[in-house]
């Protein structure tokens, strides 16, 4: 734990950086002539205009001209905020809510509902879906890769069920890697901090012929948090003066291979293997028995390792025709102490791209999915082993007229799994844009669909008034369905800057969550047990608006900030009961009122480079969470071409602080502020 000089003395460290920052600013403009091209900030507003991004659509299109709210970071970005992890990355951008509840527990979410079972929101490596069907989330624990090695996240905001499918509820985030051939040579970093007490990758690519490829090994050690004041007894799992024992090792390996096979063929083939170790301390129900006996804390290890292999084949048949094809095989095996799982996943997606077809562009795709789980139960946790499969077909058709200066594009993705019938997922956007501004509005229909703990979950969770509390999944659970209206803009008043508007109403009809059903004549409440039954037990409504802007004054200083509102109001639905309202009262502290990020990125003179971002997240209208601040620095040095030093600080503001009281699978714990130093080594 930080003792008052430990954090005095990193205040005095924050103090003496202002006035280097304010001479920074004095001399950047004598310096800025002094620049070669690879000196300056690399994610030119040009650059970002002109990306070709996918996730929107399934195909390639400009981001300037995507007719939804597209947002994209890039690897530069990534590398100047100082992240150490995906999640960290992923709070640049807007509309996306990015808590921890400890070191190594992050809770993920776009335009609501965000808790640990994040179940509307689809994340993919590639292509790849990386959330698990247990329970419609991601570990995302166990998701890790070579920050250096990933080109940009795409993120979309709002559904993208008609191209993606379920789960592409409130939004979908891609994480694209680096093609082989952009990362040839051999790059080494390591580093270590405070937190982070150490890490390293190393990665080499090379080629032969056509053929690029890259291999990496990464190894990382994060130490664990800072106990929380009040809430559940911890004296007996958390010695007075010791960290939390939430700390995170993650050791991975992986490749990739690109093939430039014809002129009209590519070919890729990834993979990657993982084990992550964790520190966890929890209550659980060690002796099942009645009448019901107290639950008790434990300390102990989590597991999490798999691997994963993926193929991918783009072929243009003829002119205006690509065939996109795509396999591959995952596993993950989950051990902790209440829960035993190993998940094989199957994949198959092709797709066919007809352009300039009539002014049109048609993309026709189908998806099979086959899923395989064994669970190890136990007396606290079960769900029987079982094997699922999925289906789905899309289509989706641009109209260009007018030379493409309007645009209209309508799509559906129709989807059968192993606890459903047939779900349709429409939408409809139109556009109207040039090189320097858009006008762009939607509207789709989304899905949830029921996951396996929903289907064969029991699960006793705690004790209640002498009463032993048991999660049911007893299948009666069905589809969750979502409308989503949006309007957006995009304008670029001067060359070097970029701003974006979004508005957007969302409707939901009958949200999956928990309601207790404590009946004196249910017969559990009669065996002295509490059934939290997993279902349909909400309606709601949600609207918001989402601002960013990007903006490159001078060639030496960047710029860039986002803001994001969002109204939320749930109501119980079709019970109405004592039991119910707490369920709406959770949903309403899952997500802020308001969340804003400021950046500044300086290159002062050549080879050194300064950046700061600074995030507000609040107020929260139910919990014991109000808001939060959260400042992140960073000082990065070239001495020569082939070596680069840097010094970031996270979270700078306070010694320490809570941002999310979760507690499902962790005690919660207090985020500490953090120091480390980095370097990187490449040789071309």
């Amino acid at each position: 734990m930080l003792s008052g000089y430990d954090v005095f003395r990193r205040y005095c460290m924050f103090a003496c950086l202002l006035p280097v920052m304010v001479a920074t600013g004095a001399t950047a403009v004598a310096a800025a002539n002094r620049y070669s091209a690879d000196d300056l900030l690399s994610m030119k507003i040009e650059d970002l205009v002109n990306v070709k991004v996918t996730t929107l659509s399934k195909h390639e299109e400009k981001y300037m001209s995507t007719a939804g709210a597209v947002f994209v970071i890039s690897s530069d970005d990534i590398r100047r905020s100082g992240a150490r992890s995906i999640p960290d990355a992923l709070r640049l951008a807007p509309g996306l809510q990015v808590s921890q509840s400890n070191m190594n527990q992050f809770q993920i979410g776009i335009r609501g509902q965000t808790d640990f079972f994040t179940d509307l929101l689809l994340v993919m490596v590639d292509g790849r879906p990386i959330y698990t069907t247990t329970f419609s989330g991601v570990w995302w624990v166990a998701q890790n890769y070579p920050l250096q090695d990933i080109e940009r996240i795409e993120i979309v905001r709002g559904p993208g069920g008609a191209v993606w499918g379920s789960n592409a509820v409130n939004g979908v985030i891609n994480i694209i890697t680096k093609n082989s051939g952009a990362t040839q040579g051999l790059r080494i970093t390591g580093g270590g901090g405070t937190t982070d007490k150490g890490f390293g990758n190393i990665s080499f690519g090379s080629h032969a012929g056509n053929l690029d490829y890259r291999v990496y090994a990464m190894n990382e050690l994060r130490g664990g948090g800072l106990p929380t004041h009040g809430g559940l007894s911890h004296l007996a799992v958390y010695p007075a003066g010791q960290n939390t024992p939430d700390f995170r090792r993650v050791n991975q390996q992986g490749f990739r291979m690109d093939w430039d096979a014809g002129a009209t063929t590519r070919i890729t083939l990834h993979g990657d293997a993982y084990q992550v170790k964790t520190g966890v301390a929890n209550y659980w129900m060690p002796i099942v028995t009645l009448p019901v006996q107290p639950a008790r804390e434990y300390r102990g290890l989590n597991g999490f390792n798999g691997k994963n292999m993926v193929f991918r084949l783009e072929k243009e048949l003829v002119p205006d025709i690509l065939f996109k094809g795509q396999l591959f095989y995952d596993q993950y095996k989950l051990h902790t102490q209440i829960m035993r799982e190993q998940k094989e996943t199957f994949d198959g997606d092709f797709q066919v791209d007809f352009n300039n077809v009539l002014s049109q562009n048609i993309s026709l795709g189908t998806n099979i999915r086959r899923l395989r789980t064994r669970m190890h139960n136990t007396p606290q946790f079960q769900l029987p082993s079982r094997t699922t499969k999925l289906a789905s077909f899309f289509i989706n058709d641009e109209l260009r007229l007018f030379d493409g200066l309007f645009r209209i594009i309508g799509g559906m993705k129709m989807e059968r799994n192993s606890y459903t019938g047939w779900v349709y997922q429409p939408s409809a956007r139109a556009i109207v844009s040039d090189d320097n501004w858009a006008l762009w509005v939607s509207a789709s229909q989304a899905a949830r669909t029921p996951n396996d703990m929903e289907n064969g979950l029991r699960w006793n969770l705690k004790s209640s008034a002498g009463k032993l509390v048991r999660q049911i999944g007893s299948g009666v659970a069905r589809t969750e369905k979502v409308l989503s209206y949006e309007v957006g803009a995009r304008l670029r008043p001067v060359e070097e800057s970029l701003i974006e508007l979004t508005a957007f109403k969302i409707r939901y009809k009958g949200v999956l969550d928990t309601w207790q059903n404590r009946s004196a004549t249910n017969p559990y409440i009669i065996n002295g047990i509490i059934p939290e039954y997993l279902t349909n037990v909400l309606n709601g409504e949600g609207d918001g608006f989402e601002a960013n802007f990007r903006y490159n004054p001078w060639q030496w200083l960047t710029l860039k900030g986002s803001y994001t509102y969002l109204h939320q109001v749930y109501t119980d639905y079709p019970v109405k009961d004592g039991e119910t309202i707490w369920t709406v009262r959770s949903n309403k502290g899952q997500d802020p009122a308001n969340r804003f990020h400021l950046g500044v990125g300086v290159n002062p003179i050549k080879g050194v480079e300064f950046d700061t971002n600074l995030y507000f997240t609040g107020p929260f209208r139910e919990g014991d969470i109000h808001g939060y601040h959260r400042l992140d620095m960073r000082l990065a040095w070239k001495p020569v071409e082939y070596l680069e030093v840097s010094l970031v600080g996270q979270d700078m503001l306070q010694a320490s602080y809570q941002s999310n009281t979760d507690s499902i699978v962790g005690y919660a714990a207090r985020i500490p502020q953090r120091y480390y130093a980095q370097v990187t080594y490449t040789y071309h």
